[in-house]
Protein backbone atom coordinates (compact mmCIF):
# COMPACT_ATOMS: atom_id res chain seq x y z
CA UNK A 1 0.00 0.00 0.00
CA UNK A 2 1.29 3.55 -0.81
CA UNK A 3 0.43 6.51 0.49
CA UNK A 4 0.12 9.56 -1.34
CA UNK A 5 -0.98 13.38 -1.21
CA UNK A 6 -3.44 13.73 -4.27
CA UNK A 7 -6.91 13.44 -5.79
CA UNK A 8 -8.65 10.22 -5.35
CA UNK A 9 -10.42 10.95 -8.94
CA UNK A 10 -7.39 11.54 -10.29
CA UNK A 11 -6.95 7.41 -10.81
CA UNK A 12 -8.55 5.13 -13.64
CA UNK A 13 -9.76 2.31 -10.93
CA UNK A 14 -11.40 3.97 -8.03
CA UNK A 15 -12.85 3.03 -4.91
CA UNK A 16 -15.25 4.95 -2.41
CA UNK A 17 -16.42 4.59 0.92
CA UNK A 18 -19.97 3.15 1.71
CA UNK A 19 -22.79 1.47 4.44
CA UNK A 20 -24.72 -0.53 3.55
CA UNK A 21 -27.72 1.24 4.41
CA UNK A 22 -30.46 1.26 1.44
CA UNK A 23 -33.48 3.81 1.85
CA UNK A 24 -37.19 2.62 1.09
CA UNK A 25 -37.04 4.09 -2.50
CA UNK A 26 -34.10 1.81 -2.92
CA UNK A 27 -30.86 4.01 -2.80
CA UNK A 28 -28.24 3.75 -0.74
CA UNK A 29 -27.22 6.45 1.23
CA UNK A 30 -24.48 8.54 -0.47
CA UNK A 31 -24.28 11.39 1.65
CA UNK A 32 -20.47 12.56 2.24
CA UNK A 33 -17.14 12.02 1.58
CA UNK A 34 -16.22 10.42 -1.79
CA UNK A 35 -19.44 8.65 -2.21
CA UNK A 36 -21.33 12.10 -2.56
CA UNK A 37 -18.54 13.09 -4.97
CA UNK A 38 -19.29 9.67 -6.90
CA UNK A 39 -23.18 10.63 -6.55
CA UNK A 40 -22.44 14.07 -8.28
CA UNK A 41 -20.31 12.68 -11.15
CA UNK A 42 -22.33 9.56 -11.74
CA UNK A 43 -25.85 10.55 -11.23
CA UNK A 44 -28.22 7.61 -10.18
CA UNK A 45 -25.65 5.50 -8.73
CA UNK A 46 -26.81 5.28 -5.11
CA UNK A 47 -29.68 3.56 -6.58
CA UNK A 48 -27.28 1.35 -8.67
CA UNK A 49 -25.11 0.42 -5.16
CA UNK A 50 -28.37 -0.09 -3.30
CA UNK A 51 -29.57 -2.28 -5.92
CA UNK A 52 -26.32 -4.27 -5.92
CA UNK A 53 -26.17 -4.65 -1.81
CA UNK A 54 -29.97 -6.12 -1.72
CA UNK A 55 -29.05 -8.86 -4.01
CA UNK A 56 -25.05 -9.41 -2.81
CA UNK A 57 -25.36 -7.56 0.86
CA UNK A 58 -23.10 -5.29 2.47
CA UNK A 59 -19.72 -6.48 0.75
CA UNK A 60 -17.29 -4.92 -1.79
CA UNK A 61 -19.39 -4.78 -5.00
CA UNK A 62 -17.54 -3.29 -8.68
CA UNK A 63 -20.26 -1.33 -10.32
CA UNK A 64 -18.25 -1.43 -13.37
CA UNK A 65 -17.18 1.49 -15.79
CA UNK A 66 -18.49 4.76 -15.76
CA UNK A 67 -19.46 7.31 -18.13
CA UNK A 68 -16.01 8.86 -17.83
CA UNK A 69 -14.23 5.17 -18.23
CA UNK A 70 -13.07 5.28 -14.94
CA UNK A 71 -13.96 1.41 -12.84
CA UNK A 72 -15.61 2.02 -9.53
CA UNK A 73 -15.68 -0.16 -6.92
CA UNK A 74 -17.68 0.32 -3.21
CA UNK A 75 -15.84 -0.66 0.39
CA UNK A 76 -18.52 -0.64 3.12
CA UNK A 77 -17.10 0.49 6.07
CA UNK A 78 -20.41 0.61 7.88
CA UNK A 79 -23.02 -1.56 8.73
CA UNK A 80 -26.49 -2.04 7.44
CA UNK A 81 -27.39 -0.90 11.15
CA UNK A 82 -26.25 -0.98 14.85
CA UNK A 83 -27.62 -1.29 18.27
CA UNK A 84 -26.42 2.40 19.57
CA UNK A 85 -24.23 1.34 22.49
CA UNK A 86 -23.06 4.90 23.90
CA UNK A 87 -19.54 4.68 21.58
CA UNK A 88 -20.67 3.14 17.94
CA UNK A 89 -22.65 6.69 16.73
CA UNK A 90 -20.78 9.56 14.96
CA UNK A 91 -20.71 12.64 17.35
CA UNK A 92 -22.90 14.54 15.69
CA UNK A 93 -25.71 12.51 15.79
CA UNK A 94 -25.23 10.64 19.38
CA UNK A 95 -27.89 12.85 20.92
CA UNK A 96 -30.53 11.41 18.12
CA UNK A 97 -30.56 8.00 19.29
CA UNK A 98 -31.09 6.51 22.82
CA UNK A 99 -28.74 3.66 23.98
CA UNK A 100 -29.88 0.24 22.85
CA UNK A 101 -32.22 1.44 20.31
CA UNK A 102 -31.22 0.78 16.42
CA UNK A 103 -29.11 2.98 14.66
CA UNK A 104 -29.16 3.25 10.36
CA UNK A 105 -25.66 2.64 9.60
CA UNK A 106 -24.96 6.11 8.11
CA UNK A 107 -25.39 7.27 11.36
CA UNK A 108 -22.71 4.76 12.75
CA UNK A 109 -18.69 5.02 13.22
CA UNK A 110 -16.83 2.86 10.58
CA UNK A 111 -16.47 -0.61 11.77
CA UNK A 112 -12.35 -2.07 12.05
CA UNK A 113 -13.66 -5.60 11.32
CA UNK A 114 -15.92 -4.52 8.17
CA UNK A 115 -12.53 -2.65 7.03
CA UNK A 116 -10.31 -5.64 7.57
CA UNK A 117 -13.16 -7.69 5.45
CA UNK A 118 -13.78 -5.27 2.32
CA UNK A 119 -9.37 -4.90 2.06
CA UNK A 120 -9.62 -9.03 2.00
CA UNK A 121 -12.22 -8.19 -0.52
CA UNK A 122 -11.36 -5.88 -2.25
CA UNK A 123 -7.86 -7.36 -3.22
CA UNK A 124 -9.52 -10.68 -4.16
CA UNK A 125 -11.35 -9.05 -6.96
CA UNK A 126 -8.49 -6.74 -7.71
CA UNK A 127 -6.03 -9.82 -8.21
CA UNK A 128 -9.83 -11.50 -10.26
CA UNK A 129 -9.55 -8.42 -12.79
CA UNK A 130 -6.04 -7.58 -12.92
CA UNK A 131 -5.88 -4.13 -12.06
CA UNK A 132 -2.27 -3.06 -11.52
CA UNK A 133 -2.96 0.61 -9.78
CA UNK A 134 -6.04 1.41 -7.39
CA UNK A 135 -6.99 4.71 -6.09
CA UNK A 136 -8.88 4.87 -2.40
CA UNK A 137 -9.39 7.37 0.12
CA UNK A 138 -8.42 6.32 3.79
CA UNK A 139 -11.60 4.17 4.89
CA UNK A 140 -13.62 5.10 7.46
CA UNK A 141 -11.25 8.26 8.69
CA UNK A 142 -13.93 10.48 7.31
CA UNK A 143 -17.51 10.61 8.30
CA UNK A 144 -16.50 6.80 9.82
CA UNK A 145 -14.22 8.81 12.42
CA UNK A 146 -11.41 6.92 13.06
CA UNK A 147 -7.82 7.76 13.44
CA UNK A 148 -5.71 6.53 10.45
CA UNK A 149 -2.42 6.11 11.78
CA UNK A 150 -3.40 4.56 15.19
CA UNK A 151 -6.62 1.96 13.71
CA UNK A 152 -6.77 2.09 10.04
CA UNK A 153 -3.44 1.97 8.33
CA UNK A 154 -1.99 -0.84 10.70
CA UNK A 155 -5.32 -2.64 9.30
CA UNK A 156 -4.72 -2.23 5.56
CA UNK A 157 -0.63 -2.66 5.61
CA UNK A 158 -1.16 -6.10 6.63
CA UNK A 159 -3.64 -7.25 3.50
CA UNK A 160 -3.21 -4.69 0.66
CA UNK A 161 0.47 -4.30 -1.91
CA UNK A 162 1.19 -1.64 -3.84
CA UNK A 163 -0.87 -1.74 -6.31
CA UNK A 164 -3.26 -0.04 -3.53
CA UNK A 165 -2.90 3.96 -3.38
CA UNK A 166 -4.42 5.67 -0.62
CA UNK A 167 -4.84 9.62 -1.36
CA UNK A 168 -5.33 11.94 1.23
CA UNK A 169 -5.41 16.03 0.67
Amino acid sequence: MIERKGNLWDGRVIVITTNGFVKKDGSCVMGRGCAKEATIRYPNIEYMLGMAIKQFGNCVIYLGIMPDSKHLFSFPVKPITIVNNGTNVVKHMAAKFKIGETVPGWAAKADLSLIRKSAIELKHMVDTLGFQEVYMPRPGCGAGELDWRKEVKPILEEILDDRFIVCHK
